[in-house]
């Protein structure tokens, strides 16, 4: 016997006319073929095969389920709700008259007494505004598309345009760098050699005056060491000047005396300038200049007892202690001795300026040089602009460049902690909102959709690495809408990024009125 409330008829839409199918309870229109209430039931699974009044009687006889959809007997099982007005839906049979309304007519509450009431032909309503509302955002998406898939053939023509005149820019321009370079060289070879001819003069004019003040000296010194101003100098003034003593004994004796003048002696003006000057003049001082004392000898070490050595490093340490409180004027008593031949090399006078030849042959030669540096600077902007136009034109900005209008385009989502910035065929990073460093979450892979979509989605890869894991990588996801957007960014696993991008260009062909969905 079949309870009339397991057996439930549904009118099938057929032109002409209608057909009434009569089918257990939680059995859909596509399955009905199964359940003939004339013969016996076979389980979907083939497992077993029972009488057709066991179907729905509250006790599972298939493994499956099967003989089971309209009632909780099964843990398996699946109740089918036909949601007329709205979308089917399958749920567990383990939900049937659980006193919770799951389908939207509330077929699955036929018997628990719960108040459900049948909201599908509202939610169908809703349904079809948002679809709708999807429809009309996909077709204004799509006008936009079109005019963006304009808009790019006509900048990839302006772009190739401007590529072909910059390259014919570099052509002029490395020519007229090699002729500007061969101007340079030319202009500096005089230039060179008047410097040169310059510093020369310089140099034999510092060599001159050097020469004459070294003479000054020796005529100084040789009239001092003339002592009765004969016009010679002799074996005895020099023994009168300790500090020319060669051996060492704070004397000189006439064999060192005679060593030094030489042979013939004694030596007059020339003579003392040309031979004997060189030879005593770093030991020679004026009259009037006395050479610091020898620092006294040090005493010699004695070894004294370990206490006695204690006392003796206390009594240092007071005396340093008293040395430090001393001012500078204790300290500046005895100033270390001065000698003229100790104190550093002179600073060398300035060269004089330079002749009014010499400096038109470096005012051409600089003006070369610059012209060559802005014509060598113009060059390296060119050929910077050309590799940008080739890189750009080279990307894969979709079927028919539809994407071309994000290059160089940057777009941002801010979060309760973080500003994520997109900027599309370069790179995606994170920036702290309340100070920090940036992170870089990846740059431009390649586009990453499926084989037969493959424009719906970017890879950004090589990112900042993570600590002890992975270098950053972000998936971008685009989706149909009038605006461009980055709408959210989630962190799926560590290190991984998934970003979702809206954007006209990802928008498809709207479908026809005639074609349309049912509910």
């Amino acid at each position: 016997m079949l309870p009339l409330l397991l057996l439930v008829p549904v009118l099938v839409p057929v032109l002409p006319g209608t057909v009434e199918v009569t089918r257990p309870r939680g059995v859909s229109l596509s399955n009905h073929h199964f359940y003939e209430a004339s013969k016996p039931f076979t389980c979907l699974d083939g497992s077993a095969t029972i009488a057709f009044a066991w179907v729905n009687d509250d006790y599972c006889d298939c493994r499956d389920g099967s003989d089971e959809p309209g009632t909780a007997a099964c843990p398996n099982g699946r109740f089918h709700c036909t949601n007329a007005g709205y979308r089917p839906q399958n749920i567990p049979s383990a939900h049937v008259n659980d006193g919770v309304c799951d389908c939207c007519d509330a077929t699955d509450e036929y018997d628990s007494g719960a108040a459900c009431e049948n909201t599908c032909k509202e939610l169908g309503r809703r349904e079809r505004e948002a679809l709708q509302r999807r429809a009309e955002v996909a077709r204004e998406g799509f006008r936009i598309k079109q005019q963006l898939v304009q808009e790019a053939a006509a900048g990839r023509l302006e772009k190739q345009g401007r590529l072909g005149g910059l390259q014919e820019t570099r052509r002029g321009l490395e020519q007229r760098v090699g002729t500007l370079r061969a101007a340079k060289e030319a202009a500096e070879g005089p230039e060179r050699a008047a410097k040169e001819e310059h510093r020369r003069r310089w140099e034999e004019q510092r060599a001159a005056a050097a020469a004459a003040q070294e003479a000054a000296r020796a005529d100084e010194a040789f009239a001092e060491l003339d002592a009765d101003g004969d016009g010679w100098v002799t074996a005895a003034e020099l023994r009168a000047r300790p500090e020319l003593d060669t051996d060492g004994d704070g004397a000189v004796s006439e064999e060192e005396a005679q060593a030094l003048l030489g042979d013939p002696a004694p030596v007059d003006a020339a003579a003392f300038r040309d031979r004997l000057w060189a030879t005593i003049k770093h030991h020679y001082r004026p009259q009037g200049q006395v050479e610091p004392p020898p620092p006294p000898p040090e005493p010699p070490l004695e070894e004294t007892p370990p206490e006695e050595e204690e006392e003796e490093e206390e009594e240092a340490e007071e005396e340093e202690e008293d040395d430090d409180g001393e001012g500078p004027d204790e300290e500046l008593k005895v100033p270390p001795p001065q000698h003229p031949e100790e104190k550093g090399p002179e600073e060398p006078p300035p060269a004089p300026p330079f002749d009014a030849a010499t400096q038109a042959l470096i005012d051409a030669a600089q003006q070369a040089r610059e012209e060559l540096e802005e014509a060598e600077r113009a060059l390296k902007e060119a050929e910077e602009s050309i590799r940008a136009l080739e890189q750009e034109l080279a990307f894969d900005f979709g079927p028919q460049g539809e994407f071309s209008y994000l290059y160089n385009q940057c777009y941002e989502l801010g979060t309760s902690e973080y500003i994520y910035r997109l900027c599309p065929f370069k790179r995606v990073s994170q920036k702290p909102k309340h100070g920090g460093a940036e992170t870089n979450l990846g740059t431009w892979g390649a586009w990453a959709g499926p084989e037969h979509d493959r424009f719906s989605a970017m890879k950004y890869e090589h990112g900042t690495g993570c600590w002890q894991g992975p270098n950053r990588a972000t998936t971008v996801k685009l989706s149909c809408g009038t605006e461009t957007a980055v709408t959210a960014t989630t962190e799926p696993s560590r290190c991984e990024y998934l970003m979702e991008l809206v954007t006209p260009a990802a928008c498809r062909t709207p479908p026809s009125h005639e074609d349309h969905d049912e509910l």
